[in-house]
């Protein structure tokens, strides 16, 4: 298509996600945000790295970010670290400047010994390793060095000694020396409490000790204790870590992570249901909102999922992220049950969520999303509470868009990246993002009547309509204009010129059917060949520029102007004083009519074309989409099955029959042929009429055309 400029707004009617393509319109998406679920298991060392980072800001200070400790403990390696050190490197990190202005050289040496470890070990593992010496084992490495300058440390020196009794179980291992590990790690580290980050870490080792010397059972006991669940050797892994260590952040994780499968859930659910009512368990709440999960993902009971999801956020979780999951899902669950008591204030917490400097923030616009799209709006909608139905979509599809960078194809498929300031400054893209929405198509769906009220009550200020408010289309063109299309859809046309005459020109000219050149066809005039046509895909004359199309006086008043001529045709059609006027009004309208519908449809609609299905919400848990679409969604306005060739076709060619059965004159009759474009029905059957005398005056080849 040449001419996009209206096709790329008006018909990628998506459901707050940020992808449009030319040849639309795009069938909306619905996400599906993982509320528990997680697509893969974090490895165990990640669980310490957090806290370690802690650890170490709370050795050294507390005003030191985690991100440059984690540089320079984590990433940095030992030659840089030392590098910035001891030469006096520039660097605004500062953990650096701390150790450097500090002179702290025990954790400098300690960092420095675990960093060396840490390269032996890995150039050890390396498939190209060779042993220095003839005598070494391919495996390994020679760590004896780094194990008896690690022993002296931890036996001298006690704000550091579980470290460096960390980095000589680390050796230990990596030179397979079992035995002496095992012994280290008793000697050194039984008298630690359990909850020493260095001990549980150096326990994982210790457990792989365990279970190269055979001793497996004892193995399985100290993984399931260090929280190495991908570890342990049986397979019912959840019971066996419920009974050892049931607190264990990465317990819940590697259930999170099985949670999609429906028969593993089942299985982990009588478990589940023994720790959540235990009160020995200090985190009950990620229990209780995994049975929250499974009551309404597989048990269908809503009702006892909210149960269990309200008194998990009463209970602790294993962290931060999983409570917000939990209490978002209540939110869910709240909108299926029909409970908006706690709505306002839910929208606000995760509006704050939904934030562009949290980097999570994509993810929280896709949950709101469903919980709007799948919940929220279906309920209402039944309910037939419009108002508040338009103003939640329309809060969900503007937080999904607004602010964030939005590829746009043009006719050559060639892409480009349009940014929040070029939308709303280049005229090109203006009104863009808001006839690509759900909401707009939800209010495309509905009477003009029943628009008039929606509208006037979503003026109405209330706490929720305020919040939801601040997000949407407040200027009265955009709604006016619509009431109005909808007014010319239903043939209301009193009301269309009443809704019309509010909208200001200037209005007009932004729309992209406007600027496409589509409100520039006559609607009154008859296309031959073209009203034939079997599907509207088939349309060549799509492509055609505007200047190929029928121009009207005035563009920038199409609706207006079209509303005024048919409702004065209707009147006409009643109260004319012959015969003759009556019929041409009738004739007039029905020409009007099916235009409006067909070859002029930016009178009636926003978008013509082709798709694969008006609404594909893009989810394979919620069941079949069909099904989906059909019980939430089936009240949509679907363009091509309700007003199309067959539908207007016939009721075109009952008008026009009616009409020229009224005629009395052959006068009369002659210019309704003329008007039909029936010339020579004109020509030989009325010839001597003025409508054929105006033929054969117009040009020097009429008798071609007949």
């Amino acid at each position: 298509m040449k001419s996009i400029t209206f096709l790329l707004p008006a018909v990628s009617l998506l459901a707050g996600t940020a992808t449009a393509f030319g040849c639309g319109p795009c069938p909306p998406t619905i996400p599906s945000p993982l509320f528990f679920c997680i697509e893969s298991i974090p490895t165990v060392n990640s669980y310490d790295r957090a806290e370690n980072l802690r650890e170490w800001q709370r050795l050294t200070s507390e005003r030191i970010p985690l991100a440059d400790i984690e540089q320079a403990v984590y990433k940095d390696s030992r030659e840089k670290f030392l590098d910035y050190y001891f030469k006096d490197i520039p660097t605004d990190n500062k953990f650096y400047c701390y150790l450097i202005n500090s002179g702290d050289e025990d954790i400098v040496s300690m960092l420095r010994t675990a960093k060396e470890l840490e390269e032996r070990r890995a150039a050890a593992s390396s498939p190209w390793y060779y042993p220095n010496q003839r005598n070494a084992t391919p495996e390994g490495a020679d760590y004896r060095d780094i194990i008896e300058e690690c022993r002296r440390s931890s036996a001298s020196k006690s704000r550091l000694r579980d470290r460096y009794g960390l980095q000589v179980v680390r050796a230990l291992f990596a030179s397979r020396c079992y035995h002496d590990c095992v012994e280290y790690y008793d000697s050194v580290f039984a008298p630690m409490p359990d909850d020493n980050l260095m001990k549980r870490m150096a326990s994982r080792y210790v457990a792989g000790c365990w279970s190269h010397m055979g001793n497996v059972e004892r193995a399985d006991t100290m993984f399931a204790l260090g929280g190495d669940v991908l570890s342990l050797s049986m397979d019912d892994r959840v019971a066996f870590m419920a009974e050892i260590n049931p607190d264990a952040p990465q317990l819940i994780d590697y259930v999170r992570y099985m949670a999609s499968d429906s028969a593993t859930m089942m299985s982990i659910v009588p478990v589940a249901r023994r720790l959540a009512a235990d009160p020995k368990v200090k985190n009950r709440g990620d229990w209780e909102y995994l049975l929250a999960y499974f009551g309404d993902r597989y048990a269908d009971d809503p009702r006892a999922a909210s149960r269990y999801v309200r008194s998990a956020l009463s209970h602790n979780f294993s962290n931060s992220d999983l409570r917000d999951l939990a209490r978002a899902y209540r939110m869910k669950l709240d909108a299926k049950r029909g409970d908006r008591s706690r709505l306002l204030a839910d929208l606000k917490w995760i509006e704050d969520k939904c934030d562009l400097l949290n980097p999570d923030a994509d993810e929280w616009v896709r949950i709101l999303e469903n919980i709007v799209y799948v919940d929220l709006v279906p309920q209402l909608w039944k309910k037939r509470d419009y108002a508040t139905a338009i103003m939640l979509c329309a809060y969900a599809d503007y937080t999904g868009v607004t602010d964030r960078h939005i590829w746009v194809w043009d006719s050559d498929n060639c892409s480009e990246i349009v940014t929040p300031e070029e939308m709303r400054s280049d005229e090109k893209f203006f009104n863009w993002t808001d006839y690509r929405t759900l909401s707009f198509q939800m209010m495309g769906s509905l009477t003009s009547g029943e628009l008039i009220k929606a509208y006037s009550r979503m003026k109405s200020s209330t706490p929720l309509y305020n919040l939801l408010r601040r997000k949407m289309r407040a200027d009265s063109d955009f709604y006016h204009e619509l009431i109005g299309t909808l007014a010319l859809r239903e043939e209301n046309y009193s009301r269309a010129v009443t809704y019309f005459s509010k909208v200001s020109p200037t209005y007009f000219r932004t729309m992209n059917i406007y600027k496409g050149g589509y409100l520039a066809r006559d609607p009154f005039a008859v296309y031959p060949g073209r009203w034939e046509v079997c599907g509207y895909s088939d349309w060549k004359w799509d492509s055609e520029s505007s200047r190929e199309r029928h121009p009207l006086p005035s563009a920038d008043n199409a609706k207006l102007n079209f509303a005024r001529r048919m409702l004065a045709y209707s009147r006409e059609m009643k109260s004319a004083p012959t015969a003759d006027r009556r019929a041409m009004a009738r004739l007039m309208y029905a020409i009007g009519r099916r235009n409006s519908m067909e070859e002029c449809w930016a009178l009636t609609q926003y978008w013509r074309g082709s798709y694969i299905g008006l609404f594909q919400p893009c989810f394979d848990v919620w069941g079949d989409k069909e099904r989906f679409y059909e019980r939430n969604y089936g009240f949509l306005y679907d363009y091509d099955d309700t007003v199309g060739h067959k539908y207007t076709e016939g009721v075109y060619d009952k008008e026009i029959r009616e009409a020229m059965s009224m005629f009395v004159t052959d006068d009369a009759r002659a210019e309704a042929e003329y008007v039909l474009g029936n010339v020579r029905t004109v020509i030989y059957r009325y010839g001597s009429t003025p409508a054929a005398a105006r033929i054969r005056a117009s040009c020097d080849n009429w008798k071609d055309w007949v």
